[in-house]
């Protein structure tokens, strides 16, 4: 009997160091993946949650394993029961496996109402909900944890969770006023600067940089919290830059590099500084800095810049060297560098401008017969492709003063534009539009630039007035109903602007109101035919004139063969003619013999319509190509 006491001891004894042991195992592997995640999480501290590693991945999963296994495999031993699934839980939200999370967290609040966990729980099913992008189940939890449990508030963790709900439904006001009240009453230094922190950015969001700069310098600077001052010290930086205070930025680049605490930083505020420079003009420093950056720099050196700040310091020397200091070799230079960056952001730009100066060094060297043609082609690329309209508006005056002939007005109209975009110099471009006006007024430039001025314009394009010639042929044809006159007008637009894109549309419309209303079968194939010859790429030959066109010859044979065998020689003959030539037999007026439609009713030359056709539908749609 003593014996088996011993043993049952025994027994009992390795069942519980088992559990333990279990459970112990689940511990360390959460800690272990937890502590790992919050080393990462620490340069992201505006996230609530970020996606954790795969090694980490694999602790949380280690967690949840043994925890389970705890639950499962030890029923009778409820004591960690609550432990484990708060572990489980944990591990979920951590993993981002949000659902199972939250039913799990829901699952110990029901079973162990009287755990130490349950007041936590609501924390973490608060983030679970917004990470859903559930607000206002968040909002819900979150309210109800303030006022049940106060004290975990005492460091304004739940309210910043209010404040993230706010600001993710862009309610920037109400999570300023929410930040403003928790400012008031925390006392935490590390919290009162996240809440600053937070808090500016919104100031910055609105654009209200006073009140930013008001909170941020007088936001407490701790050693021994290098990284959230340093961001203070940066969100100021920004703000003087921002509303175009450059001496104060300057100063506070300076105050930031005198701070050792920031030398991890250093080539970061050195880059702002020699931004700030080059704004003010002093592009000698800005390039000594840059340069002092950028030092050492080779392509292998520039694909590896992961920060980025090597790479923009390269575009920033490029830009000075093409922009201010028209040294464009040098500019080729560091753009050909900076186009080598891993960074998209800078390497795309500078591909395009690396570019741009390829060409603008052949154009230059391009021969003296070309140059009028070339010089142009400078000032475009000036003006679109290199940022540089006052190389461009300069490029096209002395095109415009030293030319004769059409590149004069068509460079004044260009320098026109340049001095209006951005709102640059609008005095200067209404003035050369006049000159346009007064000195060119028959020209397409006068008409823009009485478009641009707001003025009547008095003068017509070639353009305008086909186009006004097609719309009095649709009037013709739906507000007076007059078929025959509007198929001419129409035969005329083509006849008078057979040089234009609407001359296509034009001949095809006369040849569909001769086929389908004034069934005038032979002018119609005569027509179509002529589209084709004419426009054979045009829309108007390939989608319906071609179509039509073997309906209309089918059609003439047709009524050929009711006249007989003869008839059908004559009508083979003229279709063998007009082959050879579709338009020897079409007149600039159109007028024809009498010919007989499908019914084979004689046509009246003099009328519009098919006389046992008086009812025959009169308007068909404006474009046949809504057909």
């Amino acid at each position: 009997m003593k014996y088996v006491f011993l043993i049952s001891i025994t027994l009992v004894t390795l069942q519980c160091t088992a559990y333990l042991n279990t459970f112990y195992n689940a511990e360390q592997a959460f800690l272990q993946a937890n502590t790992e995640h919050m080393k990462i999480m620490r340069h992201y501290p505006d996230s609530i949650l970020t996606t954790p590693s795969a090694s980490i991945s694999t602790n949380y999963e280690r967690a949840i394993e043994k925890s389970l296994k705890v639950i499962n495999d030890f029923q009778k031993n409820q004591k960690w029961k609550d432990d484990a699934l708060f572990l489980i839980a944990k591990s979920y939200f951590y993993k981002r496996s949000m659902p199972k999370a939250i039913l799990r967290f829901k699952e110990l609040q029901q079973q162990h109402p009287n755990s130490p966990f349950i007041p936590e729980t609501y924390v973490y099913l608060g983030k679970a909900y917004i990470e859903e992008g559930n607000l206002s189940k968040a909002e819900e939890v979150i309210s109800y944890a303030i006022e049940k449990y106060p004290q975990l508030d005492k460091d304004q963790k739940l309210s910043m969770l209010l404040v993230e709900i706010a600001i993710r439904r862009q309610g920037n006001a109400q999570a300023i006023s929410l930040l403003e009240e928790a400012y008031k009453t925390v006392k935490n230094e590390e919290r009162r600067i996240d809440l600053v922190l937070r808090l500016s950015e919104l100031y910055i969001q609105l654009k209200q940089y006073n009140k930013a700069i008001a909170i941020l310098k007088n936001a407490p600077r701790k050693k021994e919290l290098p990284e959230q001052s340093y961001r203070l010290d940066r969100a100021l930086l920004n703000c003087f830059m921002q509303i175009d205070s450059l001496n104060a930025a300057l100063k506070q680049t300076d105050l930031m590099l005198a701070k050792k605490l920031y030398i991890s930083h250093f080539k970061e505020i050195e880059l702002k500084k020699g931004i700030i420079l080059g704004l003010l003009g002093r592009y000698d420093d800005a390039i000594a800095i840059f340069e002092k950056i950028t030092a050492g720099v080779d392509s292998t050196t520039s694909i590896s810049d992961t920060t980025g700040i090597v790479s923009e310091a390269l575009y920033e020397l490029a830009l000075i060297y093409q922009k201010k200091k028209a040294a464009f070799d040098e500019a080729r230079k560091y753009y050909n560098l900076a186009a080598q960056s891993s960074d998209t952001l800078i390497a795309i730009p500078a591909s395009k401008r690396l570019s741009a100066l390829d060409i603008l060094k052949n154009l230059r060297s391009a021969p003296p017969d070309s140059a009028e043609d070339n010089n142009f082609k400078i000032a475009e690329l000036f003006r679109f492709e290199l940022d540089e309209p006052d190389s461009a508006y300069n490029q096209y005056i002395a095109m415009a003063t030293g030319n004769t002939g059409d590149i004069v007005p068509k460079s004044i109209c260009a320098a026109a534009f340049v001095m209006r975009e951005n709102g640059k110099d609008t005095a200067k471009a209404d003035s050369l539009f006049r000159v346009l006006i007064e000195k060119y007024p028959s020209t397409d430039y006068c008409k823009i630039a009485q478009q641009q001025l707001n003025l009547p314009v008095t003068y017509k394009t070639r353009e305008d007035s086909a186009l006004d010639a097609f719309k009095a042929a649709e009037v013709l044809l739906y507000e007076k109903g007059e078929i025959k006159a509007a198929t001419q007008a129409f035969f005329n637009v083509y006849k008078t602007y057979s040089d234009l894109p609407i001359a296509p549309k034009s001949l095809y419309v006369a040849g569909w109101l001769s086929d389908d209303y004034l069934q005038k079968n032979k002018t119609a194939k005569q027509l179509y035919e002529r589209v084709c010859d004419r426009f054979p790429n045009s829309v108007y030959c390939t989608d319906y004139a071609k179509p039509r066109l073997k309906v209309v010859m089918d059609t003439l044979q047709a009524l050929a063969g009711k006249k007989g065998g003869n008839e059908v020689s004559r009508t083979q003959s003229e279709t063998d003619a007009s082959s050879s030539d579709s338009t020897a037999n079409l007149n600039d007026s159109m007028e024809e013999s009498s010919e007989i439609d499908d019914k084979g009713n004689e046509l009246d030359s003099s009328s519009t319509e098919p006389k046992t056709r008086r009812n025959y539908a009169k308007y068909p749609p404006a474009d046949p190509s809504a057909n």
